[in-house]
């Protein structure tokens, strides 16, 4: 479907010239720098933030447009220059990527009028704009993403651009089931791990690459171990510093907590019992409902002519229902996830429609599975803009339990520590009746966008 084939991306400058055009910008750039903190309110600042970041987005389309433009004018070839690209490489001064990305981006433009039209007007961020011209370049999913579109937009606009990046590249594992080999089976199968030390300073380098559901293991255990280590740091600065403590306080960098956190999990191990089956803690994998039930029957199948078409399908996971992740979003690989299940302590967490229907424990603790299933909201803190994982995260009343709040999932949010106490300081969350989204407030009662 190319529904965007007209070679029209935005018109050329109406009544303006290009100069015209250039002079106005850069008065209102100037005017925008010149202003002070004297000048700025503290709404005023947010609002000027967020207009010079839609103008920052329209600009970056622009600067596309053109690019095609002159492609399709064939004022590339007045110099001499091969291609447009060529043209706006040399007249920019840009690097050959960076040319190469801008031409790739107006090709997946024209054939993505959706996206186009969104980022021409700002509602949609270049960095998101970039990951969906990368997934358009894989040929296996450019029908059904011209198709996807309108899922994009609302990811775009309303998610914070890690989840979108692991929405829009689920979306992309699941539908190309065509592809020659799964990345998640590859990147298992290429893991490798090496120590070396630098025989003139002593150092030991660490180099090595590991599969999904290893990295997130490992990932969990360090990142557990490195909060730790920052508790401690944070601990001797209040004793020196008091209340007025901050981060340049501390005693260790943030790569050399997790440095330290490395060594402890040696020291761990070499002192834990060689035969112990695991540790202590869990690893929790979120499947949804119809993805857990097809790989169960992919891995336990003996039938050798069974494969996704005897189900009357080309693909095994529906893309639009897809999930097999850890609680803080990495994504895993369905088939290795199963098996890791049935030898390792795992928690196994069903979602039908975004609610969990089924919560596995090896402990029959209601409180343990409540705050399961209070994190299983989002994959970070749900304070606007936070991005601290979940599995850090406290699970604590929305409606406080002071004041009549239940005990209950559903009155249940995921925040951080530095944010839950921010209610302490009058700001408020709750749910929106009509839409399920959890909202911030502050105290005066407008809300964080």
């Amino acid at each position: 479907m190319d529904s965007a084939g007209s070679d029209d991306l935005g018109g050329g400058f109406g009544g303006d010239t290009p100069a015209a055009l250039l002079t106005d910008l850069a008065s209102l750039l100037d005017r925008a720098q010149a202003l002070s903190g004297s000048d700025l309110w503290d709404h005023e600042t947010r609002d000027l933030l967020a207009g010079l970041e839609v103008g920052a987005r329209r600009i970056d389309a622009a600067r596309v447009t053109v690019l095609g433009q002159a492609q399709r004018s064939g004022l590339h070839q007045v110099d001499g220059h091969a291609s447009a690209k060529v043209l706006v490489r040399h007249a920019c001064r840009l690097s050959g990527s960076e040319a190469l990305r801008r031409e790739r981006l107006e090709d997946t433009l024209r054939h993505l009028p959706l996206v186009a039209d969104a980022y021409r007007a700002g509602t949609i961020g270049s960095e998101q704009v970039d990951l969906v011209a990368k997934v358009y370049r894989n040929d296996r999913v450019r029908d059904a993403l011209v198709e996807f579109q309108p899922e994009v937009l609302v990811l775009a606009t309303e998610c914070e651009y890690p989840v979108f990046e692991s929405v829009l590249r689920q979306w992309e594992r699941a539908t190309d089931q065509d592809g020659p080999e799964p990345k998640d089976d590859k990147a298992h199968k290429n893991r490798s791990f090496s120590l070396s030390q630098d025989p003139e300073t002593l150092a030991w380098k660490v180099k090595g690459s590991l599969g999904p559901l290893q990295g997130a293991k490992v990932n969990n255990l360090l990142r557990r171990l490195a909060d730790r280590e920052r508790e401690q740091d944070l601990v001797a600065a209040r004793a020196e510093h008091g209340d007025s403590t901050c981060a340049a306080d501390l005693e260790r960098t943030e790569a050399e907590r997790w440095a330290d956190a490395l060594a402890r999990m040696a020291d761990l191990a070499a002192s834990a019992d060689p035969d112990a089956q695991g540790p202590g803690t869990e690893h929790v994998v979120v499947w949804d409902s119809d993805t857990y039930l097809s790989t169960v029957h992919r891995v336990t199948c003996t039938d050798p002519h069974c494969d996704a078409e005897a189900h009357a399908s080309n693909k095994w996971y529906d893309p639009s229902t897809y999930k097999c992740q850890t609680i803080d979003g990495d994504p895993l690989e369905p088939v290795e996830a199963m098996l890791d299940s049935f030898h390792h302590h795992v928690r196994v967490v069903l979602v039908t429609g975004g609610q969990p229907t089924h919560v596995g424990s090896r402990r029959r603790l209601f409180t343990g599975r409540n705050r399961l299933a209070v994190k299983l909201q989002s994959p970070t803190c749900l304070w606007p803009g936070c991005w601290v994982p979940t599995s850090v995260c406290e699970a604590d009343h929305a409606h406080p339990h002071a004041s009549g709040g239940k005990t209950q999932p559903e009155n249940g949010i995921p925040l951080c520590g530095r944010h839950n106490r921010w209610k302490q300081k009058g700001y408020s969350t709750g749910r929106d009746p009509d839409t399920g989204r959890w909202r911030t407030y502050r105290p005066d009662g407008t809300e964080i966008e």
